[in-house]
């Protein structure tokens, strides 16, 4: 099984997805991040180029992840980016992956270059039923972020609705431990990227479905096997 991971900004694969991944990998399946934003300028407290990149590929690495696809799409700015721009951007991902399942954003997040993302993945999903020849797609999920997906407004846009949920009581450390790679993204509790808090939401996830820790996703999409 190959899963596709697009998401707008380098650490949201291991918020949204690490523990879930590292479990996958762990079985045996292929974790491809695509981030379309790999240099993140307008990131506070950024560091420089080359550290960066280093932080990508060590947190990446830590979970078996296959080395991301970094596009150079802008930072907070998606929203000046043609449409068309960025779905032939992840089109071009899926011919050259052949993913069973994509994940990515939901499209109801506060971060507005998480809903174009998510956006330009739904069409982009369909690109086996429009073009011969490409492995046709078994699922798509919608994932969680937390500092965007649970500070999105209700009255504005349709919150996060979870229905699948994954087991990560084994692979939850190894979660933390990878954002830890990032230079300057965990933050201090109540902050929702604190250790404390993603810990805290792992567990009320896990109560919502038996489990001692959970990610959670939304599926949009699955064909029956």
């Amino acid at each position: 099984m190959i899963n596709l991971i697009v998401v707008a900004h380098p650490d949201d694969e291991i918020l949204g997805f690490g523990g879930t991944g590292a479990k996958l990998v762990k079985k045996g399946e292929i974790v491809q991040p695509i981030i379309l934003s790999g240099n993140v300028q307008a990131r506070s407290k950024r560091p420089e180029d080359n550290e960066l990149l280093k932080n990508i590929i060590e947190a990446n690495q830590y979970l078996g992840f296959n080395k991301p696809v970094l596009g150079d799409f802008p930072n907070i700015r998606m929203n000046n980016v043609d449409h068309i721009d960025l779905v032939n951007f992840i089109e071009h991902q899926i011919l050259k992956f052949q993913p069973n399942r994509i994940f990515t954003h939901h499209p109801g997040d506060l971060n507005d270059d998480h809903v174009h993302t998510a956006m330009a993945c739904l069409p982009a999903s369909r690109l086996f039923q429009r073009k011969k020849g490409i492995k046709a797609l078994n699922a798509l999920y919608f994932m969680e972020i937390l500092s965007s997906t649970d500070w999105s407004f209700p009255s504005i846009k349709k919150n996060f609705e979870p229905d699948t949920f994954v087991d990560i009581t084994e692979t939850l450390n190894l979660k933390l431990k990878a954002l830890s790679k990032y230079k300057n993204v965990m933050r201090s509790s109540p902050h929702p990227r604190s250790s404390e808090v993603l810990a805290g939401h792992a567990n009320s996830r896990g109560g919502q479905c038996g489990y001692r820790y959970a990610e959670a996703f939304q599926l949009a999409f699955k064909r029956e096997m």
